[in-house]
């Protein structure tokens, strides 16, 4: 009997531990959330217009495009129960985190919760949920300022020592699988007889 106390006990333990350590490491977002981030961040490059003369994307610039891509990814129907940040690293990196006093600012007790990175070689968006999780959309990028977008976000990856080839082994999802998948459960299967 007192193994079998000990075995629960040290089960218990462990999914304790598992859910400590989940709480430690951020706030997950469902596939659907992801992508609807994709899809959100692909409007924001197509949508976003240039606030300065004379069409350059400088820093300032690329400051102002987070802002609108986080309005984006914050638009309704909500992702998320709190607000959601986004951080723009060096590396063109957006790193998105639960926003909870919305001040676009990311305190140490705001966790992380997803990332969106260009790949230029596959013209895609990739967003990795913290669990590792990641799923892609294929960007259009078509016009002018989408270009002079994604132009600067390569630009960035490249003074940060990130090669062209470096999402090539990524294992994504499509969101386009993802739709598919949605699709056929709502309409109960392909084998429901309808």
């Amino acid at each position: 009997m007192s193994n079998a106390l000990i075995k629960y006990g040290l089960i218990g333990a462990g999914l304790l531990g598992v859910v400590v350590l989940g709480s430690m490491q951020g706030t997950s977002v469902s596939n659907h959330d992801l992508r609807q981030v994709l899809e959100r961040t692909d409007k924001a490059l197509n949508t976003y217009e240039i606030s300065n003369a004379d069409r350059k994307i400088d820093a300032a610039e690329m400051g102002k495009f987070s802002a609108y891509l986080t309005g984006m990814i914050n638009a309704e129907p909500a992702l998320h129960k709190t607000a959601i940040g986004l951080d723009l690293g060096e590396d063109a990196k957006f790193t998105a985190f639960e926003d909870v006093n919305a001040n676009r600012v990311r305190e140490e007790d705001e966790s992380r919760m997803f990332t969106i990175e260009l790949d230029s070689r596959n013209r895609r968006l990739i967003a990795t949920d913290i669990s590792g999780e990641a799923m892609h959309h294929r960007y259009s990028g078509s016009g002018l300022v989408a270009g002079l977008l994604i132009g600067r976000l390569i630009s960035r990856q490249r003074a940060a020592g990130i090669p062209a080839g470096a999402f090539e082994t990524r294992r994504t999802k499509s969101t386009r699988a993802s739709e598919r998948a949605r699709s056929r459960s709502r309409s109960g299967g392909s084998r429901s007889g309808k």
